[in-house]
């Protein structure tokens, strides 16, 4: 039988490697100061305001340079983030899936893959954190400052605001702080709860 400890772990695991995916392909990171764009890492969304456009007023997404290469990303130190927050994202996943697959495996081994699984989403956790500290000093990049005004540095946006992308990316990095934790009492039982 499956221990309560085990289940919300596996659970866990699954909603913030799901909430950080989620949030690493969300152009929604950063949003100008009149909503007509927005940043993610990876991607970014205009407004059309060209009037003699048949797509005037709807929303443009695509990636930077459009089509999705490291190299067109807008700052170096978002091509870090990029990368950072991403193979975290990449780790998370690996250890939804190590989570999910105790369910498949006889009980005898359950507990070093939970431990191994729990070492997997430390370090996720640890990657991910760096790649967000990293994102924000890229504010101080021409492309930023061209969107967000001409006082924006590293750490400030200037007239821009952080968009719901960049605040579920930091709750989710924060839910997943719990894996590792919850990881090595994966083997308690209820009556060891009481």
């Amino acid at each position: 039988m499956n221990s309560p400890v085990l289940l919300i772990w596996t659970f866990l695991s699954i909603l913030v490697s799901a909430l950080g995916t989620y949030s690493f392909i969300q152009p929604i990171w950063i949003v100008t100061p009149n909503q007509t764009g927005s940043f993610g890492l990876i991607s970014t969304c205009v407004t059309v305001l060209d009037v003699v456009s048949q797509d005037f007023g709807k929303q443009r997404c695509e990636f930077y340079g459009g089509y999705f290469n490291l190299g067109s990303l807008p700052s170096g130190a978002w091509q870090a983030s990029c990368t950072l927050f991403g193979g975290g994202c990449i780790l998370l996943c690996c250890g939804a899936f190590l989570a999910v697959c105790t369910s498949c495996i006889p009980n005898d081994a359950v507990k070093s893959v939970t431990v191994m699984a729990g070492y997997v989403q430390f370090i996720a956790v640890l990657v991910m954190i760096a790649g967000l500290f990293i994102y924000p000093l890229g504010f101080n990049s021409k492309f930023i400052r061209k969107h967000c005004g001409g006082g924006s540095s590293m750490y400030n946006s200037d007239q821009c605001e952080v968009g719901w992308g960049l605040v579920l990316a930091v709750v989710g990095t924060a839910l997943a702080m719990f894996c590792p934790v919850l990881s090595h009492y994966t083997d308690m039982q209820t009556t060891d709860l009481l």
